[in-house]
C-alpha cells in the first residue's frame, strides 16, 4: 500500500486510496509524532472500499531531524514536572491555547475529505484523540470515532447530544495523560448519548496489539457489517 501526498484544506496529508471507495477514515496522530507515527497500522486497519488519510499536525515543533509536528501547544515544562512528580494535569476545564483554530481548520478538513463518501470515521491518538472528541461535536457525518489515550479536556466545549458510536482505550499506568481523565471522558461522551466504552490495558502512553485488533473490529462493524 504506497500513499500518496496530498493537500487538502491547506494540511498537508498521507493518503492511502482504492478505486471507488465508499468510505474515509481519518486519523490524527500525537503531539511530537507527524503524519508518518500512524501509518504502519493501516496494515491492521485496511478495510474494502475504504480510504485511509493520516494528516500532518499544523504546528511545526522544534525536535531536531525527526520534524515533530502538534494540532495546538501545550506547556511541556509544566508537564514534565507533574510527570517527575507522579502527577497528572487536569485538563477538564482548560481550554488550549489556538485550540479554537485548530478545530476550525479541521473541521475544514474532514469536511473536503467527506465529500463522495457515504462513511467517515474520525479519531487520534493522544492530542489527535483530543481533538476527535470535540469535533464530535461540530460534524453532522460522521459514522464513528476512535479516541487513544486521550483525556477529558475543556468539556464546556462537549456539548451537543448524540449516538454516535465510539471505541476509547487507555493504559491503566498511563504516565503522560491519566486514566481517571479517560474515564472522565467516555462518563461525559456516555452523559451527551454517544455509544460507547473504556477499553482499558495494563500499560502506559501506547496503542498495544490489543487495542489494534480492537479498532479493526470496530472498523468492521461501522464499514463492512450491513
Amino acid at each position: 500500500m504506497r500513499p500518496s501526498l496530498e493537500v487538502i484544506s491547506g494540511i498537508e496529508c498521507l493518503c492511502v486510496k482504492n478505486n471507488n471507495a465508499k468510505n474515509a477514515v481519518v486519523i490524527f496522530h500525537g503531539y511530537g509524532a507527524n503524519m508518518h507515527d500512524l501509518f504502519p497500522l493501516i496494515e491492521f486497519w485496511n478495510k474494502p472500499e475504504t480510504d485511509f488519510y493520516f494528516p500532518n499536525g499544523i504546528l511545526q515543533l522544534d525536535m531536531g531531524a525527526y520534524g515533530g509536528r502538534a494540532w495546538f501547544p501545550i506547556d511541556m515544562q509544566k508537564l514534565q514536572l507533574a510527570m517527575m512528580r507522579g502527577e497528572h494535569r487536569n485538563m477538564d476545564n482548560d481550554k488550549p491555547e489556538g485550540s479554537e483554530e485548530t478545530l476550525k481548520r479541521l473541521e475544514e478538513f474532514v469536511n473536503e475529505v467527506s465529500s463522495g463518501y457515504e462513511k467517515i470515521i474520525i479519531g487520534g491518538f493522544s492530542q489527535g484523540a483530543m481533538c476527535s472528541s470535540h469535533l464530535m461535536m461540530r460534524l453532522n457525518k460522521l459514522a464513528g470515532v476512535i479516541l487513544l489515550s486521550g483525556n477529558l479536556v475543556y468539556q464546556e466545549g462537549l456539548n451537543k447530544k448524540g449516538e454516535l458510536p465510539f471505541y476509547q482505550s487507555h493504559g491503566r499506568q498511563d504516565p503522560v495523560l491519566s486514566f481517571e481523565g479517560a474515564k472522565r471522558l467516555t462518563q461525559k461522551l456516555n452523559d451527551l448519548g454517544y455509544k460507547g466504552s473504556l477499553d482499558s490495558f495494563d500499560g502506559g502512553h501506547e496503542i498495544p496489539m490489543q487495542v489494534v485488533n480492537n479498532v479493526s473490529k470496530f472498523l468492521d462493524e461501522l464499514i463492512v457489517a450491513k
